[in-house]
């Protein structure tokens, strides 16, 4: 069946050299992970989808690049690129191939590996233990965050989150649920009263404005889809592995908080609440009651970890302190980051969580526009 779905000549050669044994993935809107052996070995092949979003088919094209440019002292943090039918060309080449791969180690569960993220909702690592790997994880992250720092472009905050949010608005606004949400006038949202989003739309345009506030003062190297369900581990060794570098939206540079909030909302629960879920979206007329549940269920054991406290204890120690203090205004664009985070995936999410994202968005802009004034 796999034959026939993907019949064209790209593909051909594909099985031909490539024998699958199943899919974990997709198909979907960005790639499907195949398991399968080639040379003898088992392997995972990430392909692209001939259905996938063309911002998924560009950061398909950047993760292979960052994977086969890691820096020496990166390499072991990070899956082997072992082949890749990508060969020199950029994410803008009209010679890219119709299906895009690349393989990488098969990391079997027999031999000890398994997602953190697993672990930690299941209770299977103990405090001591987590800390540790996240210990380790956050000093690999900001060794990656110092190398090849560079001054960053004029249109960073337009080509990195602005032009991204306003791509994902524009499809909202074709759809008939987030039309009316779009049109809810005098919005209160869990008791408070909110601008919805088309009030906001001046902090989604590429304007001087916003490029002062969002650009940061280094283009830094960055994991770009920063949390546990990207970290594979050993639980018979105690060695882990960074998976799936660059974001579906194609973040893998610039600005360090983009890593640093993502991981933040995973270990607090917010994100694998979305994921799993776990929340409860209320509407009635004009008012709106947002619950997160990331404390309970399937989450309860990582609340009792208490990942999150550490995490923002750690993140003030002295071997951190020196890059927060040469990047003035972090503070102030890490709401309007959770924000992209959550805008930027309403096309991708299923509905249920798209929405609860499109109003998580609206409390992360509300604190963007605080700390806005704050400042002044």
């Amino acid at each position: 069946m796999l034959f026939h779905y993907y019949c064209n000549g790209i593909i051909l050669l594909i099985i031909m050299a490539f024998q699958v044994e199943r899919i974990f993935k997709g198909p979907g809107f960005a790639e499907t992970l195949y398991l399968g052996t080639c040379d003898g070995r088992l392997i995972i092949r990430k392909a692209s989808n001939p259905d996938s979003h063309g911002f998924s088919r560009t950061a398909l094209v950047r993760e292979i690049r960052l994977l086969r440019d890691l820096p020496e002292e990166l390499k072991l943090c990070f899956p082997e690129l072992l082949n890749t039918n990508l060969g020199d060309l950029e994410e803008n080449s009209p010679e890219l191939p119709g299906i895009i791969y690349y393989d990488m180690p098969y990391y079997s569960p027999g031999e000890g590996w398994i997602t953190l993220s697993v672990l930690l909702c299941e209770g299977s690592i103990d405090r001591a233990d987590a800390i540790r790997v996240f210990g380790e994880i956050l000093d690999t992250a900001f060794t990656y965050f110092r190398i090849d720092d560079r001054d960053p472009s004029e249109d960073y905050a337009e080509k990195t989150m602005l032009g991204a949010i306003r791509e994902s608005l524009a499809w909202a606004s074709s759809d008939d649920d987030f039309r009316s949400l779009f049109a809810l006038k005098d919005l209160r949202l869990s008791g408070r009263s909110f601008h919805n989003i088309p009030g906001l739309a001046e902090y989604f345009e590429d304007s001087p404005r916003m490029r002062a506030l969002l650009t940061p003062r280094r283009d830094r190297f960055l994991h770009g889809d920063f949390f546990p369900e990207n970290v594979l581990y050993n639980v018979n060794t105690g060695c882990w592995i960074l998976l799936d570098p660059v974001s579906v939206r194609g973040v893998h540079r610039g600005d360090f908080m983009l890593d640093i909030t993502k991981m933040e909302e995973w270990l607090k629960g917010e994100l694998p609440a979305l994921r799993m879920g776990q929340f409860t979206v209320d509407i009635i007329g004009n008012t709106v009651d947002l619950v997160i549940h990331n404390r309970s269920g399937k989450l309860e054991h990582l609340y009792r970890l208490g990942l999150s406290e550490w995490y923002h204890d750690r993140l003030r120690e002295p071997a951190y302190s020196g890059l927060f203090s040469r990047e003035p205004g972090w503070d102030i664009r890490a709401p309007f980051i959770h924000a992209f985070y959550a805008l930027c995936m309403l096309p991708l999410a299923d509905k249920r969580q798209a929405v609860a994202r499109y109003f998580l968005a609206i409390r992360y802009m509300a604190d963007f526009i605080e700390k806005i004034e704050n400042s002044l």
